[in-house]
């Protein structure tokens, strides 16, 4: 389904339906339930309340698997928090598989955007399935849509913690409402819902199991499987062309193919590298089929576009030594199992979602007009020009990895598993006007 049309009847009807079931919320309260905050109230700490202990938790986040990568240390740090709780996961079926193999959660409640009937009949099924699940705290992770907060307080859960995003009104539902902050990275964002559980938030590593198939298939697609005669490959440097759904007039977050097409055969002819491109469904696989007919050194790419399940594209992106992305679920993914990462950002803010680890690059161009898509404003943009992202030029791209991976020492650190930065360096972010 078209995405903006969905946040427009989440927009409108979503906020009929939550003015409805706060009516409701409010008219129980009054027959002896438990009370429903006023719907404008702020929910600050209540001194000597006894620390809430849930067994069956439903977490909510629909949209996103780059979103779904950044929630994974919250998931973490509630099993740490209340060993022994088991976690359910309502979210897109596309997000269903990187849940699953992340061990943290023992049921993922799939959502099909596939068209309306798919969309209607999997709510449907959803909606019995919380019913039933007897939860006795949701957290929901959205950040502006109404969807989610209905389904929180249809699940009868006791506590219903989630954002109170100023301007978006779904803050109504909630038993306990989180300040959403637009400033902070969006990890650390996700954590602060389980700041009112008193549990310690402070975040770790996540870690995956991959089974030996998946690191068969991925080094043989790469050529890797001779490693132990003394053939290596380096650098290997997964490219991700795409965006994501296209929303918009223009691409907003997308570098253009033939930008990438430059940058990659510079470091096949100057590094020997090995390219490995990613996407999934047929708009990036054409995307990938435009940058390959615009190379010179094509024959020195893979091309595993829609070729990999989620387990195998993780083994891809560890097995790189560097992957280089447009601002998408790729970043997060590899940021997640910490493998360096080269990140396009444009319409939207990357000290909020960009990977965030050291030894990171952020390509930035901080102009007066951005960023333009934030949680405020429902991740909306008329932008028909996004300079932002088209401004950034190759030369300066490609003398910022050498400088930063691709020089004698980067490559002594790359050899021996990742290039690691300097710790005490700061995620670096070019900021300039465009030229």
């Amino acid at each position: 389904m078209d995405g903006n049309l969905t946040r427009k009847i989440d927009g409108w009807v979503g906020l009929a339906i939550c003015a409805v079931l706060f009516a409701h919320s409010r008219l129980r309260a009054a027959l002896g339930s438990r009370r429903q905050p006023s719907m404008y109230a702020t929910t600050p700490p209540q001194r000597g309340r006894a620390p809430f202990v849930p067994a069956r938790v439903l977490c909510i986040k629909t949209y996103g698997l780059g979103n779904i990568a950044m929630i994974l240390p919250a998931l973490g740090a509630l099993h740490r928090g209340f060993p022994g709780v088991e976690v359910d996961f309502l979210t897109l079926e596309e997000n269903k598989s990187l849940l699953e193999h992340s061990g943290q959660v023992e049921r993922v409640i799939p959502l099909s955007m596939g068209g309306p009937l798919r969309l209607f009949g999997s709510l449907a099924r959803a909606f019995f399935e919380v019913r039933r699940g007897r939860y006795d705290l949701v957290l929901d992770f959205e950040q502006f849509i109404k969807l989610s907060t209905i389904f929180a307080y249809v699940s009868g859960a006791k506590e219903r913690i989630g954002f109170n995003t100023d301007g978006q009104r779904r803050g109504w539902l909630f038993t306990t409402r989180v300040v959403y902050n637009d400033a902070d990275h969006m990890s650390r964002t996700f954590m602060r819902l389980l700041r009112p559980l008193g549990i310690d938030t402070r975040k770790r590593p996540v870690v995956f199991e991959h089974p030996v198939e998946a690191r068969a298939k991925v080094d043989d697609m790469l050529g890797l499987g001779d490693q132990g005669s003394g053939k290596v490959h380096f650098p290997v440097i997964g490219v991700h062309v795409g965006s994501g759904p296209n929303y918009y007039r223009v691409p907003l977050k997308r570098w253009p193919t033939e930008y990438f097409a430059r940058l990659c055969d510079e470091l096949i002819i100057r590094h020997g590298a090995r390219i490995a491109f990613t996407g999934k469904g047929e708009d990036e696989a054409e995307l990938v089929r435009e940058t390959l007919a615009q190379m010179r050194q094509a024959d020195a790419a893979v091309n595993a576009c829609d070729a990999l399940s989620i387990v195998e594209l993780l083994v891809l992106l560890e097995r790189c030594n560097l992957v280089v992305s447009n601002d998408t679920s790729i970043v997060h993914l590899a940021a997640a199992i910490h493998t360096p990462v080269v990140a396009f950002f444009g319409p939207t803010n990357p000290e909020q979602y960009g990977p965030g680890n050291a030894h990171d690059l952020v390509i930035y161009k901080d102009l007066y007009c951005g960023p333009c898509l934030t949680n405020y404003n429902l991740k909306v943009s008329y932008c028909a020009d996004p300079i932002c992202i088209r401004s950034i030029a190759v030369e300066d791209v490609l003398a910022r990895i050498e400088a930063r991976y691709l020089d004698a020492e980067g490559e002594q650190a790359a050899a021996a598993g990742h290039p690691q930065a300097d710790p005490k360096r700061r995620l670096e972010v070019l900021e300039g006007s465009v030229s």
